[in-house]
């Protein structure tokens, strides 16, 4: 990943957007085009992305670019980590949808399980979540209760617990290498293994010395 400079990515993403969008707010100008959502979506996305590319000149300061390093660093064990909460999260969503969809208004809909289940993971509407439960089915009204405790104690006392320590030993660590030195990456001691220089010849040599060990077998 040392090859791919992930700024200059977003930078180009934003152009882009940006160049469409206007594009598209030209057409509606001249009345070609009425809808404005696709030019909005472009036109703010390419915004924030702008916005977010100030964040890499407050990177050549010290003490502003702990928040950079610590992202970049947290980033991929972060993505692992919502990978596997992802799996109980998605249980959780099929199940209430199954199960509680009859008899709860927030449980009708995939798409309304996952927004009332990620309020309840963030503390919101809690008590309503309970109340509005239909007692129509007392092994159904139990169940959901089973549901509901067991979703929030998980997610709330144990993934997001594990998430911000995930993130606080990442902070913790950059910190430490900011007052000790950052250590070498694995690309940087394989180049520091070579002594010799580009144009010193021994590369060529090494790769060339088989080839004429066999050729002189061959010969005689």
């Amino acid at each position: 990943m040392e090859f791919v400079n992930g700024w200059y990515i977003m930078i180009i993403v934003s152009d882009v957007l940006t160049i469409i969008g206007s594009t598209l707010k030209m057409e509606i100008q001249a009345k070609s085009l009425t809808s404005y959502d696709v030019c909005s979506i472009l036109l703010g996305t390419s915004t924030m992305l702008v916005w977010l590319g100030v964040i890499r000149y407050l990177g050549f300061f010290q003490k502003y670019n702990l928040l950079i390093l610590t992202l970049r660093a947290a980033l991929p064990n972060v993505i692992r980590f919502c990978c596997c909460a992802a799996m109980i999260y998605l249980g959780y969503c099929f199940c209430g949808w199954i199960v509680l969809g009859p008899y709860h208004v927030k449980f009708r809909s995939l798409n309304m399980v996952s927004e009332c289940l990620f309020s309840l993971i963030n503390g919101d509407d809690m008590f309503a979540t309970f109340e509005k439960m239909q007692q129509k089915s007392y092994l159904v009204w139990l169940f959901s209760r089973i549901y509901l405790y067991s979703f929030i104690s998980l997610f709330i006392y144990m993934v997001l617990s594990l998430f911000i320590a995930l993130i606080t030993d990442t902070y913790e660590t950059v910190k430490h290498y900011q007052q000790e030195g950052f250590p070498e990456t694995e690309l940087r001691s394989f180049i520091a293994q070579c002594k010799d220089l580009p144009n010193s010849g021994r590369y060529r040599l090494e790769e060339e010395s088989p080839i004429t060990f066999f050729c002189c077998c061959k010969r005689s």
